[in-house]
Formats: C-alpha cells, sequence, structure tokens
C-alpha cells in the first residue's frame, strides 16, 4: 500500500506540471526576445497589397513606417490568429538602422511578433469614414490634385494621424497635407478671401464629447463655401477587446 501511495503521488506531481506546461509555454512566447539588434512597436494603420501602413507606438508626426511583408517570419501571440489586420499592435525585430524617406522603412527587418494585447482599430474606422465620404457627392472629387487632412482634434495620437494621411494618399494617389483649414489658408494653399480650393479637397474629423469606449464625431469634406459634405452626429463604441462597431451617421448635410 505504501508503494501505490507513493506511485499515486507521483502521478498527481506529474499531472500538475502537465496541466500547468501551458501557460508558461505561452509567457515565454510572448516574452521571448524577437531576433534582431532593435525591436519597434507599432500600431497597424492600414494594410495595402501585402504592405502595412505602420504608427510607431506613442510616435510622433513622423514616426510613421511602411512595410512590405514578403515571406518575413510572423508569430502570433494569439494562436487563433493567422494574419495581421488593422488595429493590431505589433513589435518588429529589425537591424537597428531607419532609411530616412516618408514613410521611413526600418532596416533588416528580421520578423514580426503580434501582440495579443493593444488592440485598437480607430485609424480604420477613420479610414472608412473618410472612404464613405470620398464616395458620397462625387462630383467634389472631380480634378482634385491634392488633399488636406485634419485630424487634430481626435485622439490619435500624432504618428497615427500621419498614418491615416499616408493611407489615403496611396489609396487615391494624391498628395496629403497634414493641417489645419486655417493653416492652409495661411500657407496660401486655400483661398481664404473667396472660400475655395480649386484643385484641392479638405477632409476632417473632429470628436466631440469622446469617453474612453464611445465617441460622437463630425466629419466632412470641404471644396469651397458652396460645395461640402457632412456626416454630423456619428456614433461608434469599443468592445473590451478594442474593436470600433461600425458608425453610425446621424444626418447628412451639405453645402
Amino acid at each position: 500500500m505504501k508503494t501505490i501511495g507513493t506511485m499515486l503521488c507521483l502521478a498527481s506531481l506529474l499531472l500538475l506540471a502537465a496541466c500547468t506546461a501551458g501557460p508558461e509555454e505561452a509567457a515565454s512566447t510572448q516574452d521571448a526576445p524577437l531576433p534582431g539588434a532593435a525591436v519597434a512597436t507599432c500600431r497597424v494603420v492600414d494594410v495595402q497589397d501585402g504592405q502595412l501602413i505602420l504608427a510607431a507606438a506613442d510616435g510622433g508626426e513622423n514616426d510613421v513606417y511602411a512595410l512590405a511583408l514578403g515571406d518575413l517570419p510572423v508569430t502570433y501571440e494569439d494562436p487563433s490568429q493567422t494574419e495581421i489586420v488593422p488595429g493590431n499592435q505589433i513589435q518588429i525585430g529589425y537591424g537597428g538602422t531607419v532609411e530616412e524617406t516618408f514613410p521611413a522603412r526600418l532596416g533588416n527587418v528580421e520578423a514580426i511578433r503580434v501582440q495579443v494585447d493593444g488592440f485598437d482599430n480607430l485609424c480604420a474606422l477613420y479610414l472608412q469614414v473618410f472612404q464613405d465620404l470620398w464616395d458620397t457627392d462625387t462630383a467634389l472629387n472631380q480634378g482634385i490634385v491634392q488633399l488636406g487632412l485634419d485630424l487634430s482634434q481626435t485622439r490619435l495620437t500624432p504618428a497615427e494621424q500621419s498614418a491615416v494621411g499616408v493611407a489615403l494618399g496611396n489609396r487615391w494617389d494624391l498628395p496629403v497635407h497634414q493641417a489645419t483649414w486655417e493653416e492652409l489658408v495661411q500657407a496660401g494653399t486655400i483661398d481664404g478671401e473667396n472660400l475655395q480650393w480649386e484643385d484641392g479637397l479638405f477632409l476632417a474629423i473632429r470628436e466631440e464629447d469622446p469617453s474612453a469606449d464611445a465617441l460622437t464625431f463630425t466629419a466632412e469634406k470641404w471644396r469651397s463655401g458652396l460645395g461640402a459634405y457632412y456626416f454630423s452626429d456619428c456614433t461608434a463604441r469599443q468592445d473590451a477587446g478594442g474593436q470600433w462597431s461600425a458608425y453610425t451617421v446621424g444626418a447628412e448635410a451639405i453645402a
């Protein structure tokens, strides 16, 4: 009986070890160092033909990167995820150098890890809003050769604001000026006296009474005092996983 008791005790210890191995292995996978001389943490703002448009975490307006995925090894902390999507927070192991272009490119990228935490796809939501505005009253889009973009009255970081501009510029093949309407007038880009932008289109989103997991906002595209379109009283909510719901438009207006 003593021998049987000893064997049962050993079996229990082995079973306990087997049960706890999973979380320990997951933790070691998440905490394992990435190859490369440096690691960059970024938000995925958009995915365009196998290229990631990235905003550096807590970065400034110039901390925007473009990264071609190619055959780069990608690991996912969430085993159910199989592809990188806008909103993901990722870590990139690279050689430590950065090409001084805009958007910038990280040198000698070796690996990507998609984090299970930190998801927030507000940039993707606002890109959808701008696409919807673009597809509404399309006569306002005719003949434009440049865009103005103002996201300064949103919760997006400066890097995220710039990355949204890069994504829009790539989509529509147009240069983007990150500036307020007043700044574009002061620069002479917009004719403030006659209230028109002959060859450009100004886009903006302004958040109103935002909370941690919900927001109300107004979106506009403006060509002139008599040529503008607005989505007002738009609302969206964010779930516990960081996913923003499809937005609803309270009212639409035309000028």
